[in-house]
């Protein structure tokens, strides 16, 4: 019985990438063959999904796979008075911190299962493989698995008044990289005050998010994962040299990485690799979409990567009005611009880097190349 979103990042997500190897896109590639799901709807982007044993009566094991609107949940609470059967049961009607989630049953008995769902970017695993033991024990733990009820409402609600992927836009829109780790304080603090991303504060505001804990534990998953072949050392550099205040070295280590990153994930997924780089953009945004399934929307996955297809990335460095607050790769490659370096076009860079990461990550988890 466990829940391991506390856990080692590369244990969670590997994990979570054997799953839909084993288990969920094999169920899909089934339907597509019985005609359940068309070819034209993927890749399916997966909210959540239950995948469960049913024991049989000859003691043999059958896989039952649940996705998206298939899953039922069901929640064991302790409620605050005695309530009738039928009723319906808000959140005051019981103390959240006694909220369990039931496993899957079949012929009245408990089954082992895996529990996967998102918020928007946020994941959470639960699995309880015990009931699939003797009785006796099994029947002691049932219901005993703590379900988050509070964090996930408030995620939901979140989602519904804050409207993140309107927030990702307005950043974009700001000459600010879309990447992950802006949901959800910052975004949270854009919604209460829609001009902060104009004051001269924002700067500030994101780098106290992005702080070197947080580029500490990414470089540790990258190193364990070897995520960037033959790059960790640039990356760690560049992160490095930012927070010491070399804003020089962090902008003109990091910068060239970019282009060489997408090729090499091209190289290893692709036959052929364009060499244009905005070819490259689509070449990527078209492999992902290739995938039977997707872990997030995909508008995120287009509001990432057409910032740096579209956006001040790639243009010609003589479009840049000023390159201490808008990105651009030839101004810096080809020696343009001098004098532009600075903590917010660094933090700007690293941010990039952390939108592209995030974009392979899941694409990685997708395909079970984790």
């Amino acid at each position: 019985m466990s829940d391991i979103n506390q856990m080692n990042p590369l244990f969670f997500n590997r994990t979570i990438s054997q799953i839909l190897e084993i288990f969920i896109i094999p169920e899909i590639k089934k339907r597509i063959a019985s005609g359940k799901i068309e070819v034209s709807s993927l890749p399916i982007e997966i909210r959540q999904f239950r995948t469960s044993q049913k024991e049989e009566t000859d003691h043999s094991y059958t896989t039952v796979v649940e996705i998206n609107d298939e899953v039922k949940i069901i929640l064991k609470v302790k409620p605050h008075k005695p309530l009738k059967p039928g009723m319906p049961v808000t959140l005051a009607d019981i103390n959240p911190d006694e909220c369990y989630l039931k496993p899957p049953e079949y012929d009245g008995k408990p089954a082992g299962y895996f529990y996967w769902f998102s918020n928007f970017l946020d994941s959470v695993l639960m699995f309880d493989l015990e009931y699939n033991s003797r009785d006796d024990f099994a029947k002691d733990l049932q219901g005993k698995m703590h379900f988050p009820i509070l964090d996930i409402l408030n995620a939901r609600d979140f989602i519904k008044v804050v409207k993140p992927l309107e927030k990702y836009r307005a950043l974009s829109d700001n000459n600010w990289p879309p990447a992950p780790g802006y949901f959800s304080k910052i975004m949270q603090l854009m919604h209460n005050d829609p001009a902060l991303i104009s004051k001269d504060t924002f700067v500030d505001v994101v780098s106290d998010i992005y702080s070197s804990e947080y580029w500490k534990d990414k470089l540790d998953f990258w190193k364990q994962t070897n995520f960037f072949p033959g790059r960790a050392q640039y990356l760690e550099r560049a992160i490095q040299a930012h927070y010491h205040d070399d804003f020089i070295t962090s902008t003109y280590v990091l910068v060239p990485q970019f282009e060489g990153i997408i090729a090499d994930y091209l190289r290893e997924n692709t036959e052929q690799s364009p060499t244009d780089f905005s070819k490259m953009i689509q070449a990527l945004k078209d492999l992902c979409l290739s995938r039977i399934i997707l872990l997030y929307p995909k508008e995120v996955l287009e509001v990432i990567l057409n910032y740096i297809e579209s956006g001040s990335f790639w243009k010609y460095s003589a479009s840049v009005r000023n390159p201490k607050v808008i990105i651009n790769r030839h101004g810096i490659s080809h020696g343009v611009f001098t004098g532009f370096e600075c903590k917010e076009i660094s933090l700007k860079y690293l941010i990039l880097l952390d939108g592209l990461a995030f974009i392979l990550l899941n694409d990685k988890i997708a395909s079970a190349k984790l």
